[in-house]
């Protein structure tokens, strides 16, 4: 239950966090690989994450959009002569992607500090 408590504020930080723009989805990666331990999923967690909250906005924009999502996606549809379904999964893989680079590095660091606070020598 713990595990499904931080994965929806997880999410709900990602969301939160895409209203200041796209840029910020690395920060929010990064602070969450730094924060789990070694040896997590945090860097997948925060890519499922990122993934599901950018879903959410452009769900909540295609139902409380006028129409301008779908218009949208149909112009650019044509222009890179792609079906509309591709540009909506680039549009959700981008931040997941984004999330985990970022947790890698995040944890990553977090790793290197914690094993050279052990270090004896």
């Amino acid at each position: 239950m713990r595990k499904a408590g931080s994965f929806a504020v997880l999410v709900a930080a990602f969301a939160l966090a895409a209203k200041l723009g796209w840029w910020t989805v690395p920060l929010v990666g990064a602070l969450w690989g730094l924060l789990r331990p070694p040896l997590t999923r945090a860097a997948l967690t925060a890519a499922l994450a990122a993934g599901l909250a950018w879903l959410v906005w452009l769900t909540f924009d295609a139902v409380r959009g006028e129409g301008a999502l779908g218009t949208l996606a149909t112009r650019l549809s044509g222009l890179l002569r792609l079906p509309v379904p591709v540009l909506f999964l680039v549009a959700i893989l981008f931040p997941a992607l984004l999330a985990w680079s970022a947790a890698a590095l995040g944890g990553g660091l977090a790793g290197s500090f914690v094993s050279r606070s052990g270090d004896t020598r």
